[in-house]
């Protein structure tokens, strides 16, 4: 072999190495890139097993996700949510390609945080007085979802609870009327006095709720722990929790630390005026090992009842938003989130 052909061979074959490692690099950048672009969440989400859930369960912090991957990937017909804050994530992601499979998926927000417009029916609802701030999930007009965490929430730095109700098909009426509701630009009085349901009772605010609240913490035996992100005064459940440290009722409560106008921790004043009274308040920063967003919005009574919804114990929250409370009665339930409040201490 003649040495032009032999030094054009060593040419080719270093051009053809080259051409290899930038094919490699980018193959490597590519997967890298995509990784990185990941919603914060995504990886720690794990799958669950459809023989994993029964009829009811009740789930905390980063198995929220798991809870909605779960509901999304085994929608059949329909996947209708509420939301306050939404932006694009993870779930939106998977929303869009059930939307593509021929899945009917409707989100309903108050307010859109990143001004993105997802690849299935959406509508962004304002109120002249309050915010439109339910936070649930149904899917197949039966399987229920109920939660504290917004569509827009990081579920590895916040502090989330959630309620899944399975093959409850009244209770999925009811929040399916109100989507639509919602979607349609209108507020109706719903579920007024409450509405009886498969998992417990069901109000939205404004009406009756907050009253009936209220009277649940006056009749209280022995406790109440409650976990929640914002605490004000001048509202019924402060009025219940007044009458329900009178008779030597355990009060506990763990609220978030947030910061809001003029550099003033929110709930602070609410903290100390209940502290005062006897009660056992503390900041989440102070028993947590990590400072999360402490989203909670539940109470359990007597280890018996719990209260649960989107609900922070505002008066905003009773007088001009729209939110939903359950109240339900199932012991099993309120274990599940009285083990969970103890577990923070």
């Amino acid at each position: 072999m003649d040495k032009k052909r032999i030094t054009a061979l060593r040419k080719y074959g270093r051009i053809e190495s080259v051409i290899l490692i930038i094919i490699s690099f980018s193959i490597y950048y590519l997967a890298t890139l995509s990784d990185s672009q990941k919603f914060p969440d995504e990886k720690e989400i794990p799958l669950l097993k459809e023989e994993s859930l029964p009829q009811y369960a009740v789930f905390f912090d980063e198995e929220i996700g798991s809870v909605q991957n779960f509901l999304a990937l085994n929608a059949q017909r329909s996947i209708k949510a509420a939301t306050y804050t939404y932006s694009d994530s993870s779930l939106v992601r998977l929303y869009e390609k059930k939307a593509k499979e021929g899945i009917k998926v409707k989100v309903v927000a108050g307010r859109n945080r990143d001004n993105s417009t997802p690849g299935f029916s959406f509508s962004v609802i304002e109120q002249e007085r309050g915010i439109v701030h339910p936070k649930f999930t149904v899917v197949d007009s039966k399987d229920i979802f109920i939660t504290s965490s917004n569509m827009s929430s990081n579920l590895s730095t916040s502090s989330n609870s959630g309620v899944l109700f399975r093959d409850v098909p009244v209770a999925a009426k009811i929040l399916e009327e109100e989507i639509s509701a919602l979607f349609s630009g209108n507020i109706e009085k719903r579920c007024p006095h409450g509405c009886e349901t498969e998992i417990g009772t069901i109000y939205f605010t404004p009406g009756s709720a907050c009253r009936n609240v209220r009277d649940l913490f006056s009749k209280a035996e022995n406790r109440i722990y409650g976990a929640v992100y914002t605490l004000t005064l001048r509202h019924p459940l402060i009025t219940g929790l007044k009458h329900a440290l009178k008779k030597d009722v355990k009060v506990n409560l763990i609220v978030d630390n947030w910061i809001g106008r003029e550099n003033r921790k929110v709930n602070k004043g609410a903290k100390r005026y209940l502290k005062s009274l006897g009660a056992e308040v503390e900041f989440d920063n102070n028993i947590l090992p990590a400072d999360p967003l402490f989203h909670h919005k539940f109470a359990v009574v007597d280890g018996k009842t719990v209260i649960f919804g989107s609900m922070n114990w505002t008066a905003s929250g009773c007088y001009r938003n729209r939110e939903i409370i359950v109240v339900n009665n199932n012991p099993s339930i309120a274990k599940e989130f009285e083990k969970y409040f103890n577990s923070l201490f």
